[in-house]
């Protein structure tokens, strides 16, 4: 079932995230222990409106649990989501830092799909392809974006099959990805 995150899904939806900014090498995964960046996380996700805010998540439940997670936003949005960070109650030397995702990922006209997760021990029962499908679905009238690290072939053809295309290279966090777009035409109207 898919739903509309709550509040109590916040260690899931941190957890979830988590992988992510692991896979993409972010500063703040590689200065600071996992439990810590998870704390950090679920105050994002219950506290302030930051790109996970548990309003931008729709989980998909299977019997009670939280196996996957798509997090979505206005590409207009982005960057002021993203200084909403520095709100949050964090120790100095995480400030110090900055933000963990200070560059714009999607362009103002854009419905951005932040993040596509699956708990380990659900991938490959279709999780990721039908959270994919529900927002494509709800969002026929938008513009859609995500960014696909080339390295990540499996992604990059379920994105395909869905109908994304790409339409550019962007450079995040010293890895290249793919900018793919679908629902095109919508924001050329």
């Amino acid at each position: 079932m898919i739903r509309q995150a709550k509040l109590e899904d916040q260690h899931e939806i941190a957890e979830l995230s988590y992988i992510i900014w692991e896979d993409m090498e972010l500063p703040i995964v590689k200065n600071f222990d996992k439990a810590q960046v998870i704390t950090w996380l679920e105050q994002a996700i219950t506290q302030v409106p930051y790109r996970t805010f548990y309003e931008n998540v729709l989980v998909y439940e299977i019997d009670g649990d939280v196996a996957g997670i798509i997090i979505t936003y206005k590409g207009e949005d982005e960057m002021h989501l993203e200084k909403n960070w520095m709100k949050l109650d964090l120790p100095e030397k995480v400030r110090d830092i900055g933000t963990p995702l200070p560059l714009k990922e999607a362009e103002d006209n854009e419905l951005y799909i932040e993040t596509v997760a699956v708990f380990p021990q659900y991938r490959g029962k279709g999780i990721a392809t039908q959270l994919m499908h529900y927002v494509i679905e709800e969002h026929r009238d938008k513009k859609l974006s995500l960014s696909c690290d080339y390295e990540n072939n499996g992604a990059y053809q379920l994105y395909q099959r869905l109908g994304f295309e790409t339409e550019g290279t962007i450079d995040l966090y010293g890895h290249a990805y793919r900018h793919m777009v679908i629902n095109k035409k919508n924001a050329e109207q």
